[in-house]
């Protein structure tokens, strides 16, 4: 008989992100961006003149902003790309990168799917 509720993937406990008072919410983008070169952007800053170079985990993060999957549904996405062992820490670095990003005033969490404004959906 096949197991169709049978996750294909050993994923780790991820403890932290079950204690995690946002991991229901959606994340979406609140800052305009753009790409500095293939690899690598950069985020206007909301609250000042500056702008902000991203290193790969809140680059990664950022981008995803896009306010249709929730903090728990972006973990385990993560997760699933993993071709061997998942680091057991995986939720707890995206977690803190979340909070980071939030903190800057560059993401924001909701309670329903929400597209970014316009202005931040796609990079300038």
């Amino acid at each position: 008989m096949l197991n169709f509720f049978k996750r294909s993937k050993n994923f780790p406990e991820f403890t932290e992100l079950n204690n995690y008072v946002n991991k229901d919410m959606y994340f979406v983008r609140t800052a305009q961006w753009y790409y500095l070169d293939d690899k690598n952007i950069s985020v206007v800053d909301p609250k000042s003149p500056r702008l902000f170079t991203l290193d790969e985990w809140p680059q990664l993060v950022f981008i995803a902003a896009n306010g249709q999957m929730t903090a728990k549904d972006y973990v385990y996405y993560i997760a699933g790309k993993y071709n061997g062992d998942i680091p057991p820490e995986l939720d707890k670095t995206i977690i803190y990168q979340l909070n980071q990003l939030n903190s800057f005033g560059i993401i924001k969490f909701v309670q329903q799917k929400e597209r970014p404004e316009k202005l931040f959906e796609l990079p300038g």
